[in-house]
């Protein structure tokens, strides 16, 4: 047997001996379920730093009425309704339910206005500050919420 074929049996059977490190998205190693992990860029346009981002500024805005009313008005002037009908779906996926494809944290939420998704999702980034992203974002939120504090327009 030549050096490369016996190198790379031993490399075969190394990995398959290997117990499996990695996970499914959406589950944690224990094979439970959890929410995915965005990590947003800190960095805005023109390499300016983005304010603080995360559980900590998500604090300032989530459940608090007068940033979901904010947003709310946010929502209508950047036509979200065109895609996502209310918060009901269209074109776009439905706000109002707990299904959120990308995790429905408000960090989460953030980071998919700022980098935009596949299949339609605009980017906003660098085209709306940030207090304005975490208040659209804080009213998005409150659609899946029962009894949403800010209904749907």
């Amino acid at each position: 047997m030549t050096p490369v074929r016996a190198l790379a049996g031993l490399s075969l059977l190394t990995l398959l001996a290997t117990p499996p490190t990695c996970t499914a998205l959406g589950q944690d190693a224990s094979g439970g379920d959890q929410e995915p992990q965005v990590v947003l860029t800190p960095q805005g346009v023109g390499g300016a730093a983005v304010p603080t981002t995360g559980a900590e500024k998500a604090k300032q805005y989530e459940g608090k009425p007068e940033m979901i009313e904010a947003g709310r008005a946010l929502y209508a002037a950047f036509n979200c309704n065109g895609c996502h009908a209310g918060g009901g779906g269209g074109f776009g996926p439905a706000l109002s339910d707990q299904a959120w494809i990308y995790g429905g944290s408000l960090p989460n939420i953030v980071a998919t206005l700022y980098e935009g998704r596949p299949n339609g999702m605009p980017a906003w980034r660098g085209k709306i500050p940030d207090e304005q992203m975490w208040q659209l974002a804080a009213y998005v939120k409150s659609l899946s919420q029962p009894g949403g504090i800010a209904p749907p327009l």
